[in-house]
Formats: structure tokens, sequence, C-alpha cells
């Protein structure tokens, strides 16, 4: 790929620059004007800003590329108010989850619809040849990973209902349209060529220790698993570090085995675009590749794209055009987790005594310091996790401008992709499902297809001279269809040959999945002397996911605008003031097949192993589902309110403010049902939550001369996410089954946001002190407990741009204030021995802050071991409690860039004429994170982008600094 990569690149630009210099005497200078104050909105529907009644977000290309990021999702993190981003880590291909004003399902998912180009398209997570949880197996990618960021021109984001309200499904959770770039009319054919080299680097890691040695008492030094002359463990090992002192023990030395483990990650970006156009037509076609190497070594992620978009104007009424995408991406992907073949478990629990490097038997065998765990080399390099995606996205449009009055637009269009997944686990690993080292190979094929049709008739009357009507009226049809194949091979006959015929045990399974949304749509837009605007908006859609009394329902929205700086004939300075309201209503159906209770293979599992399927024994069998499915299902409901102010002064001040409040009914749900039912869970509607915020954004260009400009633009964001109603659900009930610990859970609990901590408490007194028992450890209190809430309290990005004639300079400050986050990884470290504050003090004791029971002041010393197991830690006695970091603030400086461009020096000094852009840009991204957190970063999402859990933080793979070198052509 590397070399056809190389050739293709050489072949197009050697024969795009003979185009150049055959035009380099021509002046290019007529270019396609923007139409300012136009934005794109729902379906694809073009609006005049100033008669928007709800609130919209503008993001460019350049500032998603100013990034870094390969993920679009990702590139938005801190750039909009209201939009939360948070990235699973720093590997390549990593997910990364997007949600707007707070989190609005329990089950379904809380992400927007993404948009490209007019064309609904895929952003799902798929790890099904991972570990069956979304809480170990590897980190996988979301599926905007497949757009090249080079492509895009703009973004624009949708929050509220009644901006979304005619998208139909889904869009309840606001949607992300992107735009891609264009042709434009030009001499000739424009040539754009970027290429970018970065290096990634682990950015943060907690402190351990490299003082003591592996042990349990302090005193005896426990050598690590021993491997006899067949390979295989004589004895066992220990992952905990309560030996003696390293020093103490003759022959034994520490290791750094983080810097031993991780490397410098190396990324590669080419971009190459040809584009022009004249008086009928456009064009633009491009090609980018990017290969990215990991911290983690033996990870990558290697995508190739081809972008074709092109318009035709056959006539002064019919204009004909499409874009067309195609993506290959493959992965190597790293463990995560809540996983014996984890990299991060191993690698922070392993006794600093233990190198790290030695991590294979003479046989090539799995080698570690613990025989439980694979080590984390051998993972990297025996229990590869490979996937590779081909995608298509295509998206045709035929536009009939019959008059002003009335204009067609009839589009079609399909994503579809295939990815093919495979994951190794070699022969003495502990990572298969059996957990016995025999060795296993699963295999994935996941199809999906989105299919999409609108037609759309729309049109202005005058119906005086000072009001007008714009209307928009059509029906669209939504398909979804997807097909896995699924095949596990167990107990290999030849060591390490992943055919599935090398395997004693088979087991395959296929899955269908299909459903299909009609909807019929209209809007009114009607404008009064230019000043008031009202809209109002109705689609109704019928899902098949539903049952036939519950499958049709209506979205209306009502929105308006007043310009009240015209009607007040405010000064001329006051360039723009607008008060805007909307009230919306939108619905959100469940997945396909839960209407009817379906016959199953069973299945046991949990993320360790081993499990138990069918057929068991060369025994196969069926059986109803343990889910009870539901025939009178609901659509989830969402009501929304919001109002907003908008000022634009001295043409350099924006300001963008809104308040909204959200209501969510008949969330689905899955709650445990009475075995005796001959079930264990059933399916229905339940609870409804809240969401309340605020949102600003304000923007002010302090200069603005020829050769100096400075402007910044600050974005803040204040969201209450809270259960009103149970509608029968017990209280706090568990929210999925995304977390780790037993009693530990993310609940939904009446009155508190959904998905706060319960678990498990330490009793206190009327005055709040814990009461010690005589062991000098707090008491357990009988019954879990509220004990965090992971919502941040508010969030705020601060985008600075400079320039001084041909040298710019740009920074994005990233911050947020509050939240609470479960540090599982910390406190497992701590009862291990291996952090650096349990080492400080080993021969100490310490007094725990409180109360004996008898109301006196605590008084009982217990051993430094004893207070970092079972108070700090979470061994034996523990509360979850101490493991929940509370408050957690950041601010980070989420990219900077420094640009010059030379194209003047080129153009002139060179006499190359051609040259219409040349700029060399130096890069960071996460340069610095300052925060209060004790873990390796706050920005965590231990169980991926699908889950709607958040705030654990378990041996998570760690985030990267990033540092680039881009050089950027314009011919």
């Amino acid at each position: 790929m590397k070399k056809l990569t190389t050739g293709i690149l050489i072949l197009v630009l050697s024969s795009s620059l003979a185009i150049a210099n055959a035009q380099q005497k021509k002046n290019d200078t007529v270019r396609t004007q923007e139409i300012e104050g136009v934005v794109v909105t729902a379906l694809g529907i073009k609006r005049e800003k100033k008669a928007l009644g709800y609130a919209t977000s503008q993001v460019g290309g350049g500032d998603l590329q100013k990034s870094g990021e390969t993920n679009v999702i990702q590139g938005l993190a801190g750039k909009v108010a209201g939009v939360q981003v948070t990235g699973t880590a720093g590997t390549p291909g990593a997910s990364s989850k997007i949600v707007i004003r707070g989190q609005k399902s329990i089950e379904l998912s809380s992400q927007p619809l993404i948009v490209l180009d007019g064309q609904i398209i895929d952003n799902s997570y798929n790890n099904n040849a991972g570990s069956g949880t979304n809480i170990g197996g590897v980190d996988d990618s979301n599926r905007a990973v497949d757009i090249n960021p080079d492509d895009i021109e703009s973004v624009n984001v949708l929050k509220g209902g009644a901006a979304a309200a005619l998208y139909g499904e889904g869009a309840r959770n606001g949607v992300i349209i992107y735009v891609s770039k264009k042709g434009r009319k030009r001499k000739g054919i424009g040539i754009d060529f970027s290429t970018t080299v970065g290096y990634d680097m682990l950015s943060n890691m907690i402190n351990l220790q490299k003082t003591y040695a592996a042990g349990t008492n302090g005193v005896a030094y426990i050598d690590p698993a021993q491997y006899g002359s067949d390979g295989f463990p004589l004895t066992g090992g220990t992952n905990q570090s309560w030996g003696p002192l390293i020093s103490s023990v003759s022959g034994l030395k520490a290791y750094d085995n983080v810097k031993n483990f991780y490397q410098t990650g190396v990324t590669n970006n080419y971009n190459l675009a040809l584009s022009g156009g004249g008086e009928n037509g456009n064009f633009r076609a491009s090609f980018g590749h990017l290969n990215q190497t990991g911290i983690v070594p033996n990870t990558s992620l290697k995508k190739t794209s081809f972008n074709i978009n092109s318009e035709y104007k056959f006539t002064e009424q019919l204009k004909v055009g499409g874009d067309f995408l195609y993506s290959n991406t493959t992965g190597i992907r790293a463990q995560k987790g809540s996983n014996v073949s984890g990299i991060m478990l191993s690698l922070l629990r392993m006794p600093s005594t233990y190198d790290v490097r030695d991590y294979q038997t003479a046989q090539g065998y799995n080698k570690n310091y613990f025989s439980a765990y694979d080590n984390p080399f051998y993972t990297v390099y025996n229990n590869p996790y490979t996937d590779e995606t081909n995608r298509v996205i295509f998206n045709g449009h035929i536009n009939y401008n019959y008059s002003k009055s009335l204009n067609a637009i009839v589009r079609a269009g399909v994503d579809t992709y295939t990815t093919h997944a495979q994951q190794n686990y070699s022969f003495s690993s502990n990572g298969n499902s059996t957990a016995d080292g025999t060795g296993q190979v699963i295999l994935d094929t996941f199809t999906k297809s989105l299919y999409n049709l609108d037609l759309i008739f729309n049109g202005i009357f005058d119906i005086t001279d000072n009001i007008n009507l714009n209307y928009n009226i059509g029906g669209q049809i939504n398909s979804t269809f997807f097909n896995d194949q699924y095949s596990v091979g167990s107990t290999m006959l030849e060591i390490n040959q992943y055919n599935l015929s090398n395997f004693s045990n088979y087991k395959a399974q296929n899955a269908d999945y299909k459903q299909i949304r009609r909807g019929i749509f209209g809007s009114l837009e009607f404008g009064f002397y230019d000043q008031v605007y009202l809209t109002l908006t109705g689609r109704n859609d019928w899902n098949s996911a539903l049952p036939k009394q519950n499958n049709s329902y209506f979205y209306p929205s009502i929105s308006a605008s007043w310009l009240f700086n015209k009607t007040l004939g405010l000064p001329s300075w006051v360039n723009l003031g607008k008060i805007r309201a909307s009230y919306a209503s939108t619905y959100a159906a469940p997945l396909s097949y839960n209407v009817i209770t379906p016959y199953i293979t069973p299945l046991f599992t949990d993320s360790f192993g081993p499990q138990l399927t069918s057929p068991y024994n060369s025994v196969g069998a069926y059986g109803f589902s343990t889910i009870l499915r539901n025939s009178n299902l609901k659509p989830e409901h969402n009501k929304e309110f919001e109002i907003g102010l908008e000022l634009e002064m001295f043409k350099r001040l924006h300001l963008n403010a809104s308040a909204y409040k959200s209501t969510n009914y008949d969330l689905l749900i899955t709650l445990p049902i009475a075995p005796s039912s001959g079930y264990s869970t059933y399916y229905t509607n339940g609870p409804s939550v809240e969401n309340k915020g605020l949102e600003v954004s304000l923007g002010y260009d302090i200069f603005k001369k020829e050769n100096f400009s400075w402007d910044f633009t600050l974005n803040w964001a204040m969201n209450r996410n809270k259960v009103v109603d149970l509608s029968g659900v017990p209280n706090n009930s568990a929210m999925g089954s995304d977390y780790f610990s037993g009693n530990l859970t993310p609940t939904i609990s009446l009155g508190q946001p959904l998905g706060v901590f319960y678990g498990s408490a330490y009793r206190r007194d009327n005055s709040g002190n814990l009461i010690i028992g005589s062991d000098g450890l707090p008491i357990l209190s009988s019954e879990s407990q509220l004990i965090g809430n992971p919502n941040p309290d508010w969030t705020g990005g601060f985008r600075n741009n400079l320039r001084y004639k041909n040298l710019s300079l740009s920074f994005l400050l990233d911050f947020r204030k509050g939240g609470d986050i479960w540090n599982g990884t910390l406190a497992r470290l701590n009862r291990l021995g291996m952090t650096q504050a349990s080492a400080e003090n080993r021969s100490g004791t310490y007094v725990i802050p409180g109360v004996l029971e008898d109301g006196s002041p605590n008084n009982i010393a217990i051993s430094n071991k004893t207070y970092y197991v079972s108070y700090l830690g979470d061994g034996s006695g523990s509360a979850n409690e101490t493991a929940i970091e509370k408050d957690i603030n950041w601010l980070r400086l989420r990219d900077v860039t420094l640009s010059y461009n030379f194209s003047k020096v080129i153009s002139q000094s060179m006499g190359l004429s051609f040259v219409k852009n040349a700029e060399l840009s130096l890069s960071a991204r996460n340069l610095f994170l300052i925060t209060n957190y004790k873990g390796i970063d706050p920005e965590n999402s231990f169980a991926g982008s699908s889950s709607n859990t958040q705030g654990f933080d378990y041996f998570n793979n760690p985030n990267t600094r990033s540092y680039y070198l881009t050089f950027k052509f314009g011919f």
C-alpha cells in the first residue's frame, strides 16, 4: 500500500503541476462568493441565519485540522458550547463519544445524528470480535473515523429539538452536519497538496514505586512465576509488591517498565485534491492516506480515502450533483480494561523487579511475573486484534428550479461498509474465553448499510411587499440493514495456526437486522418586515421497529426570532440584535426485534471467562431469550423549550446565548424480573429525565488590520441532568451493565442525574465523621449509598488566533469544572502496593480521622499496608467511596499551531506565480494538562463510545501528547 500510495501521489502531482505551469501566467481572480449569513440546516435546507429561532454553531474545517485528530468527532472537542466530546484512549483509531446538551437515554444512544453532504451516515462502534463486553476487549473505532478531516469544509451543529425536528428519528440528540469541500469557479485546475508527519508520546502516567519488591508480608520476596521445560508455569508468582526493599535482596534491581514498554508513535498523513469549475459546474477529487503507529507496540491505524464530488447545471432550471467517498481503514488494536490480556492491567501491576521485556519462554509461550496475566509484550505481539473496513458513501441529487415559488429536490444516498475483524489468542494466553491457555480465534464479518431517499419541494412566496413565506414539504425513507457472521474456534490442534479447521471446538452464528422508517414532513417560515420570523414544522414517521398501535408518531416544532435592532431603530454599530425562542417534540424508537421474545442460542459469560455456550459437549440447544420483550413498546419522547439572545456589534463582537429545558419521557430500559417467570429481565418503557442548561459563545475581533489581526472565541456551557419520574422503575436501579465492580453501579435515582454512582460507603455520625471500628478501619455501612456524580458542573473552550503579516498563532484551551470519577485503577494499585504513595512510609502507621463507636476521637493506629490495602485500596473491608475522586477539574491545551505562509516568497521572489498557497505549520496536541485528578487522565471513557456509562477509570489505555509538522501547497 505504501508503494502504491507514493506512486499515485507522484503521478497525480506531476501531471497537475504540468497543467498548472501551462497556466501560471493567467490570473485566477474569479471565485465563488459565499452566501453571507446562510447556514445549512435540517435535510440540507439552507436558511438565513437571522431567521433561525434556535441555536446552531459552526466550526470551520481548518479548526478540525488544527486539532491534529484523525477522528472528525474528536476534532470537535472544546470547540462548541454544550457539546461534550470524550475520547476513550490515545491508541490509534480509539473511539470518541459526543453528547449534546446532556444524556437523554438509558439504553439507546445519547449521541447525535451524523450527516455528511445530506446523507445520514453511520457512527456506530462495533467490537464484535472482542471480549463481548464494553469494559474489556480492545479500543475500537467509531465509524466517523473513516471520514478524512482534510475533506471537510465546515461543520454545523444543530443542538436543539427545533433545529433537528425535520430529521426525525435519531435527531432528538442533535445533528452534526459535515459539509465537504467543493470545487469553485476558476480558470484551470486547482491543486492542493499537504503532507504531515507527527509524533505521539505518552502524556501522563500514575507514579509507580520502584523501591519495594514482590511479596505479601513485607519480609519475604516472592519470585516471579517459574516455568518448566514444557513452557508452562510451575508457580504462579504474585501481583503484589508488599515485599522487602529491592536493595536488600541480592541480584534484584528495579526496571522502568512503563518506559521500556511504551514507544513513540509516528503519523504520516498525505492529502491531494484537484478541483475546478466554470459557469455550469464544478468538481473536486481528493486522495488521502494516513499511516499511524501507536505508543503501544504493534498497534496501528491505516486509512486510505478517495472523495469525488461534482455538480453540473444542464439548464437554468436543472442541476445534478453527487458526492462519492470510498475509504479503506485497517487497524491493529490494543487490549484494554478489565481483561487478563489487558495491557495496562498487567503492566501497572507488574512488580518493578520484573523486566517486562522478558515476555516469552524458550517455547514462545507467555511468560510473566504473575502467571494468571498475559505479559503486555506477549499480548501485543501474539494476541493481535486486526480489522479492515471498506466503506462507500454515495449521495446524488437532482434539483429542478421551476420558479422562485417552486423548487424540487430528489436526493438518494447510501452508506455501506463491511468490517472483517479477527482476534487471536495464542496458545498459552490467558485471554481466551475458557481461560485455559489452549488458544482461540474469533472471526467476525459485519456488514451494515443505510439507505436514504428524500423528495423535497420548496419555494418562496411574497404575500405582500413586507411579508413572505418560505415553505418546504416532502417525504423521506430511511432503511437500515446489517448482517453479522461470527465464528469462534477454541482449543488449538497445531500451535498458533489460526485457521478454523485447526480447532477442536467450533461455534458459528449469524444475525440479521432490518429497520425501515418512512416519514413525511413540512415547514412554513413567515418573514414579517425583515424583522420577525416565525417557523412551523411538522413531521410524521412510521417505524417498523414498533408494534402497529405505536409505530406512528408526529414531531411538531415552532420557533420565532425577532431582530429588535431593526424594530427599535438601534444605532448602526449594533449590527444584529436578535431574540429567539423555540419548542419541539421529537421521538426515538427502539432497535428492531424488541416486540416479540425470540429463541436464541444460550450464552453465559463474564469479562474473565470461562464461557458456557451452546453447543456444549457437542449438544446443541435453543431457548427463549432470558429478556422478555414487550408487545406494547412506545418510542422515547422528548420535549424541548429554548430561548436565546444573539448580538453582533461594531462588526467585531459576537454573542450567542441560550437557555433550554429538555424532558425525555418513556425511556427504554431492561429491568430485573422474578426468575419464576422464566426470564431474568424484561424490556419496557420507564423513567423520565430532564436536562436544563445555559450556553454562551462570545467572539471578539480585537484587531483587524492588514498586517495584524487578533481574535478570540470563548464558549461556556452548563447542563443539569435529573431523573424526574421513575414510572414504576425501582429507585436506584442499575443503569446498563458497563461497569466493573459489583457493589459500585451507575444508577437511575429519583431526583439525581442519570448514572450517579451508588456503592459501598462507611458509616458516619451526625456530624459526618467516620465511625472507626476496633481494627482501626472505618465501619462499612450496611447499604449502598450515593457516593458520586460523574456529570461536570460546566465545560468551556477558548480559541485564540493571532496573525502578524504571514505568521499566525492559534491555540485552543479546553476546560472543565466538577464531576466525580471512580478511580478504580489507583485503588487497585494502592491495594497491590504499586503506588509511590504506598512506598513512602512502609514502616509507618496511620490513624484515620474519625470517631470510635463511643464517640471519642479515633486513636487506633494501623499499618501502612492495612491503610493502603483496606482503606485507600479496594481490598477487604474497603468501601467504593474512597476510590471516588470528587470535583475533578481540568485545563487542557487541546491544540496549538504556529504557521508561516510563504506563498508570496515563492510566487514573487522565485517567479512561480502559479503557486497560490504555501504554508508551513508546527502544531501540538494535548501539550499540557492541569488537573486535580490523581489518575492518568480525567478524559476517560472506560466503556467506549457505544456506552452511556461515564466516570469509570479502570486500567484504560492512556492518552498521548502529539507534535506535528505540516506542509501545504496550493497551485
